[in-house]
């Protein structure tokens, strides 16, 4: 028996996008796939855009507060063994499910599974607005919540995500994970195709970058602290 995957799509104001991201989860053709997209309180057609589909996908509408906060509803709201994340604005590649399941058959131990990720430049941008924008198109590693599939046992025993966080929060739980001693892969394959766009969070919000050097602090404190622990 196949397991059951659960995908978590976060929207705020996320419509333009977010029919395409859609698709490319359920063109991952699985069967045992539930699909959650947690309307972060938008005030545009994204609730209606995902109402369209019926099951497996489901809406699922909270108030707003924030990316981190409707990525852990999602969570509290899944089904599945295994669970997973994508941004409204990306596309997940159509065998993503497929090379990581297989990893995780191959190697019962794992928690997660990674794999590589590539941005794009949307192609819905005049030249003047694509020459304006810095993308790097090479494949690298995807250390990101789109390219990751965890086990939900795992992930639980993580936590969730920190609401506190604007910015950085991938980065908080992933360097918990690694403190928590989780058995990761990084699959060589590309799993994720990052959309860059003149409204990405990390363009708009760029006075937020300093929030990850919050977070490696707060991580360095912990692995110092738990260093200190174990002497």
């Amino acid at each position: 028996m196949r397991p059951s995957v659960s995908v978590i799509i976060p929207i705020y104001n996320s419509g333009r996008y977010l029919r395409e991201a859609i698709d490319s989860v359920l063109a991952q053709q699985y069967g045992g796939l539930e699909l959650l997209v947690v309307d972060d309180g938008s005030g545009d057609d994204g609730p209606s855009v995902a109402a369209t589909y019926g099951m497996p996908v489901q809406l699922i509408p909270i108030s707003h507060r924030g990316h981190p906060a409707a990525r852990n509803a999602g969570v509290a709201a899944s089904t599945g063994e295994f669970v997973s994340f994508l941004d409204a604005d990306d596309l997940w590649s159509a065998n993503k499910l497929a090379l990581q399941l297989g990893a995780f058959e191959e190697n019962p131990s794992l928690d997660l599974v990674f794999g590589h990720m590539q941005n794009f430049i949307s192609p819905e941008l005049t030249a003047e607005e694509q020459a304006r924008i810095k993308c790097n198109s090479a494949v690298l590693p995807g250390l990101l919540q789109g390219s990751m599939l965890a086990r939900r046992s795992s992930f639980d025993r993580v936590g969730p995500f920190p609401e506190e966080r604007k910015m950085g929060d991938f980065l908080d739980w992933y360097g918990r994970a690694t403190l928590a001693k989780l058995s990761m892969r990084m699959l060589p394959d590309t799993v994720v195709r990052r959309r860059i766009h003149l409204a990405n969070f990390q363009r708009t919000h760029k006075h937020l970058r300093r929030e990850n050097l919050i977070v490696l602090k707060k991580l360095l404190d912990l692995r110092r602290a738990a260093e200190n622990a174990s002497r």
